[in-house]
């Protein structure tokens, strides 16, 4: 009968949980890269459909939803990208526009937070709610 001992068993395991070990790591750190990535891409967005909303409607949208709704822009779930969008503007606002995208899970789905305004700049901030003094993307 030709079969494996339990040493070479023991063996196979434990290579398998140090192949573990070293990838689980990596992984979330991917996962929290291409989640910060999505969050950036969607809110830079924001910025020239938040024009065009205007154009239509002659106040910007106080609500991402709005530009979803409108199919200005094409994301019709953001919050797959493990954070929380929100336009924070008020409604009817005529001169400009500011939103935010906060980490469902921080430390998990994302590291960072971030900020928009009607300038076009994203900024962020660790640890906590980004805004219109924290540090600008690039910097």
């Amino acid at each position: 009968m030709g079969g494996f001992t339990l040493l070479e068993l023991l063996i196979v395991f434990a290579i398998i949980g140090i192949i573990a070990a070293l990838a689980i790591p990596n992984l979330s750190q991917s996962t929290k890269a291409a989640n910060e990535a999505n969050a950036i891409s969607y809110m830079r967005s924001w910025s020239a459909a938040q024009e065009i909303y205007k154009q239509q409607f002659g106040a910007y949208a106080d609500a991402d939803q709005q530009l979803v709704l409108q199919q200005i822009i094409g994301v019709s779930n953001p919050d797959r990208f493990g954070y929380t969008f929100s336009l924070d503007n008020p409604p009817g606002s005529t001169s400009n526009w500011w939103g935010r995208g906060v980490p469902d899970n921080p430390g998990v789905s994302g590291d960072r937070y971030f900020y928009i305004d009607f300038s076009g700049v994203i900024r962020y901030a660790e640890g906590g709610p980004a805004g219109p003094g924290s540090t600008p993307l690039g910097e």
